[in-house]
């Protein structure tokens, strides 16, 4: 790591990335070390291999997949005495990911948060993974119904997985230090859905949440395009109150409206 450090001079970071590169040693092995003892993983945006490298004495192989060609290019430099260690330039959102069973780990870019649930929630051989995200979005990932922070992630990411948060990484840990702290998660699978419920539902939740302090059942109206006696009746076919607030909907409520609009497409 520290040989990467010094190399690193000639790498430029691009903020359009979002790059904040973990320094810290103490908590580089908190992460590594809540990773368990994987035998695959694949790491999203391994940057200088700050966790790349630590992994790599843990599982028996590391996939890390980097956008930016220089810090890719480094990192394979870097990593050239581990065998087991393949660095990918790729993004990350277009990833093949492994039939075999695997961990995704990511000190998560911070743009690319939601999208990495979102990726996660469609990978059928995901062990569990452990994300580093941005403090508001590991706040969003536990919120529950009812709550401010509540909304459109918080479901999908609870429907899918038993969401922990680990610890909290200070931004004094990253270089450049960015504005906000770091939250360390760990997100197990729960359920298996299917392409099309997955994509049923984050349509149906870009169209009702952003109505999230309105009654539910005007929430649906608004953003389905119905009415409000239709969406009333909806709701109490399936034993819903209609009197509650979008954010007060629970993820299993949401799952269950979800699959009754399916059956009547």
């Amino acid at each position: 790591m520290s040989e990467c450090l010094k190399r690193a001079g000639r790498i430029r970071l691009q903020k359009r990335l979002g790059q904040h590169l973990l320094v810290d040693r103490h908590y580089i092995d908190l992460f590594v070390g809540a990773t368990g003892s994987p035998r695959v993983v694949y790491e999203i945006g391994c940057g200088l291999g700050s966790l790349t490298m630590p992994l790599a004495e843990r599982a028996e192989y590391v996939f890390c997949s980097e956008i930016d060609p220089g810090l890719a290019s480094l990192l394979r430099e870097c990593s050239q005495w581990a065998s087991n260690v393949d660095v990918l330039l790729s993004d990350a959102m277009c990833l093949e990911l492994s039939r075999s069973r695997h961990v995704v780990v990511s000190n998560t870019p911070f743009y690319l948060s939601s999208e990495v649930v979102s990726l996660l929630c469609r990978d059928g051989s995901l062990e569990y993974a452990v994300l580093g995200v941005q403090k508001e979005v590991g706040d969003r990932l536990l919120a529950q119904p009812g709550s401010r922070k509540y909304g459109r992630l918080s479901v999908i990411a609870q429907l899918c997985f038993s969401v922990e948060k680990l610890f909290i990484i200070p931004s004094s840990a990253y270089i450049p230090r960015p504005e906000v702290d770091t939250m360390v998660v760990r997100l197990t699978p729960t359920r298996a859905f299917t392409q099309e419920f997955l994509e049923r539902l984050e349509e149906f939740t870009r169209r009702v949440f952003p109505y999230r302090k309105k009654k539910f059942s005007t929430g649906l109206s608004l953003g389905l395009g119905v009415s409000r006696v239709q969406a009333k009746e909806l709701l109490s076919d399936l034993g819903i109150d209609p009197e509650k607030r979008v954010y007060e909907i629970s993820p299993r409520e949401v799952a269950k409206i979800v699959s009754y609009l399916a059956l009547q497409a």
